[in-house]
């Protein structure tokens, strides 16, 4: 008989390869197309570092094997897979919470508040990544493939860093252990009551995403980045 650990590693495995190559096959958008062809071996390895807890530095150094601009293709693919798939759907259990519970449980209005808030700001951190940093890193791989005049390149170089967004990438995702938090002290000895421990377990796969999400930005993409910055400005 197979034990518990074993049955849940199994478990969170198969959710783990359904948010990866769900996101995949979303919604077209300017920047994304509706299906991006990446490099199968690549979702192997991106596979395997949402499957691992630790290594992650091993992961790191194998994804960095990849082109630049099937980190980036990736990157936009999740972060329109959370706006547009995962936030909705964590919304819409609280939704049903509300709609189970009324005001009758003193829980739903912290918890309420604190979702609404962490959603906005989860909202602008990526939408300052869309708007400003992928077309800096888009504007870099244009100038390694010599499309940009020496002095667009200069002006580029000199007015930006991707060193400013790794020193501001917030790490958005540790905020949501705070809904499990709130929930569990509300809570008390009390069990919980099911539509919350849904809600505790969609939030829990979703903080596990976004850290698995902020290793390929901050151990992948911000050092090939800096890597490419050094060679242009050495071409300068």
């Amino acid at each position: 008989m197979m034990d518990a650990r074993t049955y849940e590693d199994l478990i969170t495995s198969s959710k783990m390869y359904e948010m990866v190559t769900e996101r995949l096959q979303g919604t077209e958008t300017r920047q994304v197309p509706r299906n991006i062809e990446l490099n199968h071996e690549l979702i192997e390895q991106i596979l395997d570092l949402y499957n691992n807890d630790g290594e992650s530095d091993i992961f790191s150094q194998k994804l960095r094997r990849f082109s630049l601009e099937e980190i980036v293709n990736y990157i936009q693919a999740s972060h329109r897979y959370y706006l547009t798939k995962k936030v909705p759907e964590l919304e819409q259990s609280l939704l049903h919470i509300f709609s189970k519970y009324g005001q009758t449980h003193q829980l739903l209005a912290s918890l309420a508040m604190f979702f609404n808030e962490y959603k906005n700001k989860l909202v602008h951190h990526f939408k300052m990544e869309e708007l400003h940093v992928l077309p800096y890193v888009k504007r870099l791989m244009q100038a390694s493939e010599g499309l940009l005049s020496e002095k667009e390149k200069g002006e580029l170089l000199s007015g930006n860093s991707i060193a400013a967004f790794s020193d501001n990438h917030d790490e958005v995702e540790d905020e949501l252990k705070e809904v499990s938090r709130i929930i569990r002290q509300y809570s008390g000895a009390e069990p919980t009551p099911l539509p919350y421990r849904i809600f505790m377990n969609q939030v829990e796969l979703f903080e596990l995403d976004l850290r698995k999400h902020a290793i390929i930005e901050d151990h992948v993409l911000v050092p090939m980045v800096a890597e490419l910055e050094r060679e242009l400005k050495q071409q300068v």
